[in-house]
């Protein structure tokens, strides 16, 4: 620093004393000795800073007692800015270090009139904190907020329950910690930059888990999540074994620990649905069977879970109407929730939930279709429905059953008694000559008399129905555990449909445990066109069965029957009597082929960039026909793989595949875009939320973006792992 440059700071100290007086002399007060020191530090500042081009001063005067607070120690250097940089950053840290000690040792202020200022308490030995007892001040460059925020939070840091939970005890070292590290207000002291460095580090990698302890806390302290947490436990050494098991197969190493958000708003009070509650008494559990399901598959597979059950829970989550203290957990990388839950984060969020739509992924059991997950096209269109209209990537939708290829597979997991060590206890059982029937509410076998009384000529009919107003040949066990149910399985030669309820996990769990289904047929088929159950339901998907899942399977495991032609029922009943089968369960339902599809879905489904191909397109077949991309792919033992919409949605790849298009436009208009009609006119898709497997246009050729598929695990191709 120049000679004038050295002048100029200590003439404005001389001036500044020179109005006030001398700095010892004012006031006996220690406030104001030191607030009358930090100002001249300031105005030293603001000299210093700004000194380039000012004017020579006067003489320098002795200031030599004031200077001295700072310990300037300034050796003559060739470079000007450079020593000036070094005085203003060692100013700062002064600085900072005489507030700090005030901040220590100066008796409290009087209190004003409704405002009570805590008093800051030494740090009491801790060994959390004890590592930061001297807390060495970091620079204060570039934090020119943190001396104000250290003031602010020294005060107030009771006034919301928030700090506490963040490690603020009233002492300054962990206000500095609290206000650099998750603030970002201060520098980071430097004693706690390795610990940083190396917490993070740990949290790097997913590392497949041993057990599911970790994940009951969050369960137990939650009613909503009783059942859940019956069925978790209850399974846990299979889900460890799965995990031992598909490690030792695939390198599930070197992958990024995920932090996700479970919200399953159809569980929270707010949503008024009941579901948990009705678990117990013969309500619909194939939500809560997927919920516990996807929570054990996150947790083995490493991933760090975060739990809501409610409107609060999510607000703190989120760190809404938390009083200034920030969120918790404010970037996660997934967030799995239902359509209800979808909308209660919306509520919760408003308009900043936006940012985290990309990584939102929705369990939705029965499936949305395209059209009606467009809010603009399902109401010019007329598609009512109270959980369309979300606007979301259709792939963002996860389904129980891999029904809809517009929307991703999750799918569940089949609990039977093959999963480990009770193996042999199976083998050791001798089926009787009974049948389990399917319906655990009286009014599911209404108008099923003479169906059953056929089945009773062959078999002894046994039930787990919530009340007794049955037949007088039906043997009724109540309302009783899955092990239960898994016994009369074991017991049972054929587990009966009654028509209702669809889709539900129960007959795959006969098959897993060698009892054949017995299937109805549906007709006419039904939808949200002619069925109450459907309506309202984002779709317009058909059934032919009442588990057309299990019915794609087939016989000697499942056969489809018309329930009212006795004859043909008559004739499966005999069928089944007459062969032996053996315990049947697809891959894609046991524990470890959720793992693994889960596992690839987090690791390569990215929804948030369009510079991600997945799948590869090594696994793009194109199919061209005039039907549903959906059917057309089925009949050439494919599957529609909606990411590659998008990659045949130009003239150039139809023409690679021997479609030669005349003329072309862009369009929102239809849905089974890309096409061509009779005159080589091709229609490319202008909205991609409008690109569709299912729907068709007789006057129009699709060209179908099919993919193949591992046997047994139909999300993934064969490619894809």
């Amino acid at each position: 620093m120049s000679n004038a440059d050295q002048d100029i700071i200590s003439m404005a100290t001389i001036n500044r004393l020179g109005r006030d007086g001398n700095v010892g002399e004012r006031t006996g007060r220690p406030e104001e000795k030191m607030k009358r020191i930090i100002k001249i530090v300031n105005d030293l500042l603001n000299i210093a800073e700004s000194s380039d081009n000012l004017p020579p001063p006067p003489p320098l005067k002795d200031c030599k007692a004031e200077m001295q607070l700072f310990q300037f120690q300034i050796e003559s250097e060739k470079e000007k800015g450079k020593l000036k940089d070094e005085m203003i950053k060692d100013l700062r840290a002064d600085k900072l270090r005489l507030q700090l000690a005030h901040m220590e040792k100066a008796p409290p202020l009087m209190k004003k009139k409704e405002e009570m200022v805590e008093k800051v308490q030494p740090l009491k030995p801790d060994k959390k904190f004890e590592e930061d007892t001297n807390c060495p001040l970091p620079p204060m460059d570039n934090h020119p907020e943190c001396m104000g925020k250290l003031k602010w939070l020294s005060q107030m840091w009771k006034s919301q329950p928030c700090y506490a939970g963040y490690g603020v005890n009233g002492s300054v070292c962990s206000f500095l910690i609290y206000l650099s590290e998750v603030e970002k207000w201060c520098p980071v002291l430097s004693c706690r930059v390795p610990l940083s460095k190396k917490a993070e580090a740990g949290s790097d990698y997913a590392v497949v888990r041993e057990h599911l302890t970790d994940l009951y806390p969050s369960l137990e302290k939650r009613s909503q999540f009783r059942w859940i947490e019956q069925r978790i436990c209850s399974m846990e050494r299979v889900w460890v074994e799965a995990g031992r098991s598909l490690s030792a197969k695939y390198n599930l190493k070197e992958r990024k620990a995920k932090q996700i958000l479970v919200h399953p708003g159809v569980v929270t009070d707010e949503s008024n649905a009941r579901i948990a509650e009705a678990a117990f008494n013969g309500g619909p559990l194939g939500e809560l069977v997927q919920w516990s399901d996807l929570l054990s598959t996150l947790h083995i597979l490493g991933h760090h879970v975060y739990l809501t059950a409610s409107l609060p829970d999510l607000r703190h989550y989120f760190g809404v109407d938390t009083g200034g203290c920030p969120p918790l957990h404010s970037n996660p990388d997934l967030i799995y929730t239902d359509i209800i839950g979808l909308r209660q984060i919306k509520s919760v969020l408003k308009g900043p939930w936006f940012k985290y739509r990309c990584i939102i992924r929705v369990l939705d059991t029965f499936g949305t279709e395209p059209d009606f997950n467009h809010i603009s096209w399902a109401n010019k269109h007329k598609l009512e429905s109270p959980f369309g209209g979300l606007n979301m990537i259709p792939l963002q939708f996860y389904t129980m059953f891999p029904h809809t290829p517009d929307n991703t597979f999750l799918g569940f997991v089949v609990q039977n008694q093959l999963m480990s060590e009770q193996s042999e206890l199976f083998k050791s059982n001798k089926r009787q000559n009974q049948a389990l029937v399917y319906g655990k509410r009286a009014e599911f076998w209404e108008g099923k008399t003479a169906y059953l009384d056929v089945i009773h000529k062959y078999l002894e009919i046994h039930g787990t129905v919530n009340r007794n107003a049955l037949p007088n040949y039906v043997k009724n066990h109540g309302i009783v555990k899955g092990t239960d149910v898994q016994a009369l399985l074991r017991q049972s030669k054929v587990f009966v449909g009654l028509s209702f309820p669809y889709e539900g996990p129960a007959p795959l769990e006969a098959l897993a445990n060698g009892c054949a289904f017995l299937n109805p047929k549906l007709n006419p088929p039904q939808s949200s066109l002619n069925t109450k159950f459907f309506k309202g339901k984002p779709n317009i998907r058909e059934i032919i069965s009442q588990h057309p899942y299990a019915e794609a399977i087939g016989e000697p495991y499942v056969w489809t029957v018309d329930m009212k032609n006795l004859t043909e029922v008559e004739r499966a009943l005999n069928a089944i009597l007459n062969q032996t089968i053996e315990p049947y369960l697809p891959y894609e339902f046991s524990c470890e082929g959720m793992l693994q599809r889960v596992n690839v879905l987090i690791e390569k489904q990215d929804l948030c960039s369009s510079a991600v191909s997945w799948p590869p397109l090594s696994a793009l077949q194109v199919v061209k026909a005039q039907m549903s991309c959906k059917t057309a792919c089925q009949k050439a033992g494919l599957i529609c793989e909606p990411a590659f919409f998008p990659h045949l949605n130009n003239a150039n790849t139809l023409a690679k595949n021997n479609v030669d298009c005349q003329t072309s436009e862009f369009s929102a208009s239809g849905l089974v875009f890309p096409a061509y009609n009779s005159t080589q006119h091709c229609w490319f898709q202008s909205d991609p939320l409008l690109f569709s497997c299912v729907r068709s246009d007789e006057s129009l050729t699709r060209v179908c973006p099919c993919r193949d598929f591992i046997k047994d695990q139909i999300a993934l191709c064969k490619d894809c792992i």
